[in-house]
């Protein structure tokens, strides 16, 4: 059968319908479990189970055009179900993140309050672990179905929904691509159809990857860890791979901060061609695996690494290239891209992966109109490598606006990212008219109209596009946007009654962007109260949102710059943070050592018996205080054996990584809870000790 056009299969539910008929055995996704074990399901499989969701949803019956439901999955598959499934019924899907038992979800609420779901789908423990008491009236007004429940319900073919009898609209929305955190106003980006085609047909054409043959004997694979709450995550882990009629390996974002060398591992089994993630990733595996654990790899065949969702590190692209290139890496595979949600993922990225483009600027230069371009042979502190993300995606076209005249600027010359094309959306949901007319129908000051204004700043050079940054303030971390005034309530609520102004930004670190936040206290503070409340913000700011400061000024009143309607001016706190003319009462900066180095192992000896304890014991307790000077900052005068961990203000991808590399070297299963059961270094060094040795644990 040949294969269909884009015109009569105007949907992806219709196009992976199709591909369920044509080559219904081939896999389609599969996902990896941490403890090596594998759950897969081909392209018929993925489409029954889609149906039966389906079926479930169009049995509950409702008058309202194309409701919404909530999906509240668990890393795994059964999210795929449930997200074509609402598709195939008429609903829109609406991602997010899954939630921590027990726990206030305020981004889930903010969603919830703004697309008003009829349902929330997941599976039956997470929607049981949910606690209705501490949703908001929307979430907790929602029916929760549970799409897993195959012991009860098991799938079969009656359930089968025949895919050339589905009739959608490519103009109808496909799904709502949330983008705001929990107190700002959320954001719900309306993505219709015809919108995702275009953009996974542009992918396809950025990547330069073959629409899959449907008597192909061995497809092309990807791999991907990325949450399926993020669009990159979402489109180009999951999405672009079904539409191409490939096999997407998956695992959970838990497994690869864990252990970065998983991913790594899970190209060179499956011989992937496709991966990728934010900067931060490639980072961590340049910093997180040692060399010696590396002969085993052959990432030979990983032909398109992109990078992207975050700003672009050059050192980090040559890094990793330089790192892993003993294990069959080439350089050539790089595809460093620009996307966002508004444009339903990528924007600019090239005709097909190659070498990375690097332009050297001068830094003073970033604040004038135009960057002054240096030789590739000037060096020192003054000049900035830039990474090209290439050019206009497909069908895509890209103009560099000043926003305040609306002119475009000449070739060269800095301005704000315009797009417009097929793959760029129309509008948030239920945002005011003239909010998605200002932003989404931008017209310049020629005429050119139909633009959307994205908000970040760069230049073109020679054609290909440098993102330089934002004339909004939006904070990217780890790929993940986080928006100031979600920081900045939350620190003012740490801080109490008093608290002033506060600014939430973010500045260079290590290993690319950190996190600083300023917080104005009250003219009477306590002076000798001051390390306490900065423990109280990084405690809080970690606790909602997933990130310790690196930096935390507290400063007296009226030190936070504003504007004359008392708007707090960011960028110009970021530039006051850069000259070092901010005036403090306390300053806590994360201890300079927390750079990523090679750590001695400690010796684990071969059969270890109760005899080597004293030792391991010590050894272990050493190692665990290095860790924490070196990876998660802390200064070593803090660092006591009896002190928890939960007061050196570790978030919750340090104790991650320190669970992961303590699994490495001393052989234990250790996850980030137990981690925390045993809460100071010398309990969980006494738990470590006792696995290594065999013997019972204490409780």
């Amino acid at each position: 059968m040949t294969q269909p056009e884009h015109s009569s299969l105007a949907t992806l539910p219709q196009w992976v319908g199709s591909r369920a008929l044509r080559h219904g055995q081939r896999p389609a996704i599969t996902f990896w479990e941490e403890s090596s074990s594998e759950s897969a399901w081909t392209y018929h499989e993925l489409w029954l189970r889609s149906c039966k969701v389906a079926n479930q949803l169009q049995a509950f019956g409702v008058d309202e055009q194309q409701p919404r439901a909530l999906l509240l999955y668990p890393p795994g598959m059964d999210f795929l179900a449930g997200f074509l499934g609402c598709q195939i019924a008429g609903w829109i899907p609406v991602p997010t993140c899954h939630p921590k038992p027990g726990r206030a979800m305020p981004r889930l609420d903010s969603a919830a309050r703004d697309c008003q779901p009829l349902a929330i789908l997941g599976d039956q423990a997470t929607l049981d672990a949910v606690d209705a008491t501490k949703l908001c009236p929307e979430a907790g007004s929602a029916t929760r179905f549970s799409t897993c429940d195959l012991e009860s319900s098991p799938v079969d073919a009656s359930h089968w929904i025949d895919p050339e009898s589905l009739s959608i609209d490519p103009d109808s929305l496909a799904f709502l691509q949330y983008t705001s955190g929990s107190t700002s106003e959320p954001k719900g980006v309306r993505v219709r159809h015809r919108n995702l085609m275009a953009n996974l047909d542009a992918i396809q054409t950025g990547f330069r990857v073959s629409m899959q043959p449907d008597d192909a004997s061995d497809v092309v694979r990807s791999v991907f860890w990325l949450p399926f709450f993020h669009d990159m995550g979402l489109i180009g882990g999951i999405l672009e791979p079904l539409y191409l009629g490939m096999e997407t390996v998956l695992m959970s974002p838990g497994a690869f901060l864990q252990r970065p060398i998983r991913w790594l591992e899970l190209i060179s089994q499956k011989g992937a061609s496709i991966s990728g993630a934010p900067n931060f990733a490639y980072q961590l595996c340049v910093d997180r695996i040692p060399p010696d654990q590396t002969d085993h790899l052959d990432l030979s065949s990983w032909t398109a690494a992109f990078c992207g969702a975050e700003p672009i590190q050059a050192r980090t692209l040559q890094d990793f290239a330089a790192r892993f290139s003993v294990c069959g890496f080439s350089q050539n595979a790089f595809y460093p891209c620009y996307g966002l949600a508004e444009a339903t993922l990528l924007a600019a990225g090239g005709d097909g992966p190659k070498k990375p483009v690097f332009l050297k600027v001068d830094r003073q230069s970033m604040t004038t109109e135009k960057p002054q371009i240096a030789g590739s042979d000037q060096r020192g502190s003054q000049y900035q490598k830039l990474v090209s993300c290439g050019e206009p995606a497909k069908d895509t076209r890209l103009l560099i606006v000043d926003p305040k005249s609306l002119r475009e600027v000449q070739p060269g010359c800095f301005g704000e990212i315009w797009l417009s094309g097929p793959g760029v959306t129309d509008g948030y949901w239920r945002a005011d008219v003239c909010e998605q007319q200002n932003r989404f129908q931008a017209t310049t000051a020629d005429g050119q109209s139909g633009f959307y204004r994205t908000g970040d700043l760069g230049f073109q050079h020679q054609g290909e596009l440098y993102v330089t940054g934002r004339v909004k303030d939006l904070i990217i971390l780890r790929g993940r946007n986080l928006f100031p005034q979600d920081i900045e309530e939350t620190v003012r609520e740490s801080v109490g009654g008093g608290c002033g102004n506060c600014a939430a930004f973010s500045v260079p670190g290590a290993r690319g962007e950190v996190l600083a936040v300023i917080a104005e206290l009250p003219r009477d503070v306590d002076r000798s109260s001051l390390e306490t409340v900065v423990r109280s913000i990084r405690r809080s700011v970690i606790d909602v949102h997933d990130v310790d400061p690196t930096h935390v000024l507290l400063t007296r009143p009226v030190t936070v710059p504003i504007t004359s309607s008392g708007k707090v001016r960011r960028a110009r706190c970021r530039e006051l943070f850069d000259e070092d003319q901010i005036k403090t009462l306390h300053r806590y900066e994360r201890f300079a050592a927390s750079a990523q180095v090679p750590l001695e192992l400690p010796n684990v000896p071969s059969p270890a018996t109760d005899a080597h304890r004293d030792g391991l014991q010590r050894a272990t307790e050493d190692w665990m205080k290095t860790w924490l000077i070196a990876r998660a900052g802390v200064k070593p005068s803090e660092i006591k054996l009896d002190k928890p961990f939960s007061d050196y203000g570790l978030d919750s991808m340090t104790a991650v990584e320190m669970s992961g590399e303590i699994e490495d070297w001393s052989g234990t299963s250790l996850t980030p809870i137990v981690a925390w059961n045993y809460p100071t270094v010398s309990q969980l060094s006494q738990y470590i000790v006792d696995e290594i040795i065999g013997a019972p644990t204490k409780l």
